[in-house]
């Protein structure tokens, strides 16, 4: 039996839904640790429902400043729930914090940068976000076409402020 791609489409989603719940439930106790180097959980409320969120996602840490980032699809809805607040907290590590948030979905120089280091960092980041490697390096068509479908997301230290 061949699945049609909206069929596929609604199996991915279902299955990425039950990874991302165990996820959420594992990302405070000491199991952590399996993908804690590599994903991170955001916890924020909805802007207008006030609902709470608690989404997994890849990230980068900048070892000079300690910004750690992550980056979305622009299509996705979720990552507009952060224009409208300042901080947010975020389970890193097995340890929740509160952060400073900073959305960047314009800069296409800043996203392109910032993913071609989650590229470089990761193969499975490049795949999700269509970009093809040679050698170790994202293909720069490639990179650019992806930059301007992904919005970046920079968390702070909030005693920074």
């Amino acid at each position: 039996m061949r699945l049609t791609p909206w069929a596929k489409r609604n199996v991915m989603k279902k299955l990425f839904g039950l990874v991302n719940k165990v996820i959420v439930l594992l990302s405070e106790t000491p199991l952590h640790r399996l993908f804690s180097h590599q994903v991170m959980v955001l916890r924020f409320s909805g802007r207008r429902s006030g609902r709470p969120y608690a989404i997994p996602v890849s990230y980068g840490l900048d070892g000079t400043t300690g910004t750690v980032t992550c980056m979305t699809d622009v299509s996705g809805v979720w990552w507009k729930n952060l224009l409208a607040v300042d901080s947010i907290e975020i389970t890193l590590k097995g340890v929740r914090l509160t952060v400073l948030t900073r959305v960047e979905a314009t800069d296409e120089k800043a996203i392109r940068h910032a993913l071609a280091g989650f590229c470089r960092r990761s193969r499975i980041s490049a795949f999700f976000a269509g970009v093809s490697m040679v050698r170790g390096e994202p293909v720069s068509r490639d990179l650019e076409a992806a930059a301007a479908k992904h919005v970046l997301i920079e968390l702070s230290d909030e005693s920074e402020r």
